[in-house]
């Protein structure tokens, strides 16, 4: 199933010209850059949301969840560029992990240049995320058992978060405001050592997510205060 949204003062402005929307933005991505090639993880639906820039790629599943396999959305910049991002889901029969790319698209609307993350994006850290101690103190409780299983007996606390979680970003179909979270890989309590239930919700459900606000002048993404609410 295809969702199409659109207006036709927008198919207007996109004829004559005077914007770029979502799927010429990414057709140029492909043409100049090489196409996107799904992998193991394969969508089911598409929404292509053209008047606000917006593109998802997503695998439906049963009780109206579902796992979102691509998104993309341009933002538009105060000298006439748009900024692309793109959000891939891959799957490598362990876990879900999200990586996320970004490319300036010039007004001339003829080439595209690929920004790395370090110079849109600001610095995060996975503690940052967590609601409080909590994960901490659960994790402290299975470390020596992870160290002799599989990470070694130097492995710290930090190297255990890395394992469980990625930072991932959720791109606005509505706005500029991006949403970093985490992403959570049961690998350890599927394979590595047995993990209880309880302890397992707290490490998959207790961390917030951060917003990120847009500066279209400076083409970058700014921290915005987070509030106390659990993700």
């Amino acid at each position: 199933m295809k969702i199409l949204i659109l207006s036709l003062p927008f198919i207007l402005m996109s004829t004559l010209g005077f914007s770029q929307n979502i799927l010429e933005a990414l057709q140029l991505k492909s043409d100049l850059l090489g196409e996107y090639v799904e992998g193991e993880l394969r969508s089911t639906d598409t929404i292509i949301d053209l008047k606000n820039g917006y593109y998802e790629a997503f695998l439906a599943a049963g009780g109206g969840d579902k796992t979102i396999t691509r998104q993309a959305a341009v933002f538009r910049n105060q000298d006439g560029t748009r900024t692309l991002g793109i959000a891939i889901t891959e799957y490598d029969f362990v876990c879900f992990h999200t990586k996320t790319l970004f490319y300036e698209i010039p007004s001339s609307k003829d080439s595209i240049t690929a920004v790395l993350p370090a110079e849109i994006l600001p610095r995060l850290t996975i503690g940052e995320f967590l609601s409080d101690t909590t994960v901490i103190s659960v994790l402290q409780k299975y470390l020596p058992a992870i160290q002799e299983n599989y990470l070694g007996a130097d492995a710290t606390i930090d190297k255990v978060l890395s394992e469980i979680y990625h930072i991932k970003y959720l791109l606005p179909q509505k706005g500029t405001n991006l949403v970093a979270t985490l992403g959570v890989c049961d690998y350890i309590p599927t394979n590595v050592v047995g993990i209880s239930p309880d302890d397992w919700s707290m490490i998959e459900n207790n961390f917030i997510p951060i917003e990120l606000a847009y500066d279209k002048t400076r083409k970058v993404f700014k921290r915005m205060p987070t509030g106390n609410k659990q993700h």
